[in-house]
């Protein structure tokens, strides 16, 4: 959301904004906004991905610092404030907030949801355990405030899954890392919304290190069901019948991982046993939901 955007508290703001091929009339709106704030420059491309929009935004800007909002999403209104704040407090150059996941576009909350602020630091190959397992951060750029260097030494790849391919190299990269478990990016979520890229596993692996090897896999499976819901709404039978042969090589790796959520155990040892009954387990909980 632009208009969020324009009400941060933290003013001293250059706003990028990438027209990556659009078909609506968001082109019209940015147009609109750009009148109003001179703060505002347009970028329109054809489209090429998130990751190739994200990297030519970077290109046109000139910041130090660099954060990212996608499309349907937006910050609470001092976000920005926030994550500058604990930059210059710990002499960071990767600052990580959790997302909110937001079923409208209510903006009337400034306070954060969590009231006990809690920073923590780890080594970097915690990081990427924590990050694969979805626990305390994620691999999305969204609501990290990053030194600009790091995302020059490591842009983003145009694939999907294009944030976990890239994510465990800017927190690598990053001479210090600040992870808060405060909520100020809100992440749109439609009810019953699925990921309808194809799929591709172009990831490296880490041969030196089986704990982050198994981390890894696991992000693998439990990100990729977004891409099982999609191909069965696609009614892409075959295709779904394979997965739920590759899933169930490694069902007793995540039965017996005390890491993985129950919430994914379930799903995994359902698609992997009959993908039917995960199929109508599935439409049941969102036609309820």
């Amino acid at each position: 959301s632009i208009g969020g955007i324009l009400k941060q508290s933290y003013k001293n703001l250059e706003i990028i904004l990438v027209n990556d091929g659009s078909e609506d009339n968001s082109l019209a709106i940015c147009e609109e906004y750009s009148k109003k704030d001179n703060r505002i420059k347009i970028i329109s491309v054809e489209n090429g991905g998130q990751g190739r929009a994200r990297n030519i935004g970077l290109k046109h800007s000139t910041s130090d610092w660099i954060l990212f909002l996608d499309a349907d999403d937006y910050y609470d209104n001092n976000a920005v404030e926030y994550l500058v704040e604990l930059a210059e407090q710990y002499d960071s150059d990767l600052v990580v907030t959790p997302l909110r996941v937001v079923r409208d576009h209510t903006q009337d909350s400034n306070v954060c949801s969590i009231k006990d602020e809690k920073i923590v630091f780890l080594n970097k190959e915690r990081l990427i355990e924590e990050m694969y397992y979805g626990r305390l951060l994620g691999a999305t750029p969204c609501g990290k405030l990053y030194r600009r260097e790091i995302l020059e030494k490591w842009p983003f790849p145009d694939q999907l899954f294009e944030d976990l391919a890239i994510a465990y190299k800017h927190l690598m990269d990053a001479k210090k890392v600040v992870v808060s478990n405060q909520y100020y990016y809100n992440y749109y979520q439609r009810i019953g919304s699925t990921t309808k890229s194809k799929y591709t596993s172009k990831l490296e692996d880490f041969p030196d290190n089986r704990e982050l090897s198994i981390a890894l896999k696991t992000r693998m499976f439990t990100g990729g069901f977004q891409v099982v819901n999609s191909m069965i709404e696609s009614a892409m039978f075959k295709e779904v019948k394979a997965k739920s042969l590759e899933y169930r090589k490694d069902l007793l790796m995540v039965i017996f991982n005390s890491k993985i959520t129950k919430n994914h155990k379930i799903k995994h040892i359902l698609f992997s046993i009959s993908p039917k009954l995960y199929a109508f387990v599935l439409k049941k909980y969102l036609t309820n939901k």
